[in-house]
């Protein structure tokens, strides 16, 4: 009898002690990456495909100069916390924004390739992706009289899908404009600007890449993270041009140490997990995706 109450006592104080030292959202912090400048968010179109592109930056310049993409870039971080559980968030009233799009009897298809996993550009509702990529295209694809089809795949499988593509295709992604994608891809004008952060625990914040020098470094597949740690990592290290204080163009070298290495996920919910584990210590990605993963009270 004595026994099997010990085994209960071990097994009530493991249970107790798995729930009291798990790591929560809570613990971890998004802290700007201070030696990055800022990453400009572009939709991916087939190159070549000028008719498409010219309907994109119609959208898109017009949303950003009324206002508009602000508005769905608020509206829908609000609804993927709200869906996510996030503590004291409360369901966001659209105000004056279309949420649904009649394509009506329309046969011509735009395919758009996206990662369901980037809120608030793109994530999964009541089965289906939406987001602010899938807005922007939604009203792209009225306007040119076609319906969209929405493939959820893989972030860095997105611009070869694009490239690949028989009919009219974009990747609507978050995705940073780069001037390697720019090889494979034509870009739409600038819909959003973002900055890398450096997600890790909140009590040892860290600002700079530099700083995950020996440190293992999650990221997503393909995305900004993965280039910048990846180029870091090397010999070379990330160069990038930017402006001094005088106006001149300068070019600025990150290097991580030895001992730096990159842990790539498919899914930034998987490298959350990870990371709450102590599997990784630190997870390089965009702010607003970075502020709205760690919103979720668990």
């Amino acid at each position: 009898m004595k026994k099997i109450i010990s085994l209960v006592l071990v097994a009530v104080m493991l249970v107790f002690c798995l729930a009291s030292c798990a790591k929560k959202n809570s613990d971890f912090v998004a802290t700007d990456a201070t030696d990055l400048i800022q990453e400009d968010f572009g939709i991916a179109v087939q190159k070549g495909n000028a008719t498409l592109l010219a309907e994109v930056n119609k959208v898109v310049d017009a949303w950003v100069k009324d206002g508009t993409m602000t508005k769905y870039v608020d509206y829908y971080t609000a609804l993927s916390d709200f869906e996510a559980g996030a503590e004291g968030a409360t369901k966001p009233d659209a105000g004056d924004l279309k949420l649904t799009w009649d394509f009506g009897a329309a046969t011509e298809t735009i395919t758009v390739y996206t990662e369901s996993g980037f809120a608030p550009f793109e994530f999964i509702s009541n089965g289906n992706v939406i987001g602010v990529d899938i807005a922007i295209m939604s009203e792209v694809a009225l306007n040119m009289g076609k319906k969209l089809d929405v493939q959820d795949v893989a972030f860095d499988t997105i611009p070869t899908c694009v490239q690949q593509a028989t009919g009219d295709a974009v990747g609507a992604a978050g995705m940073t404009i780069t001037d390697e994608r720019k090889e494979t891809v034509d870009f739409s004008n600038i819909y959003y600007s973002s900055t890398i952060v450096v997600v890790s625990a909140k009590d040892k914040p860290i600002s700079t890449v530099k700083d995950l020098t020996g440190l293992k470094v999650a990221v997503q597949e393909g995305t900004s993270g993965d280039i910048i740690i990846s180029k870091a990592t090397t010999t070379d290290g990330y160069k990038y041009i930017t402006e001094n204080d005088a106006g001149e163009e300068e070019e600025v070298t990150i290097k991580c140490g030895e001992g730096t290495e990159v842990v790539r996920y498919k899914q930034y919910a998987l490298a959350l997990e990870d990371l709450k584990a102590g599997r990784v210590d630190a997870i390089l990605m965009d702010k607003l995706p970075a502020q709205t993963m760690l919103a979720v009270a668990n």
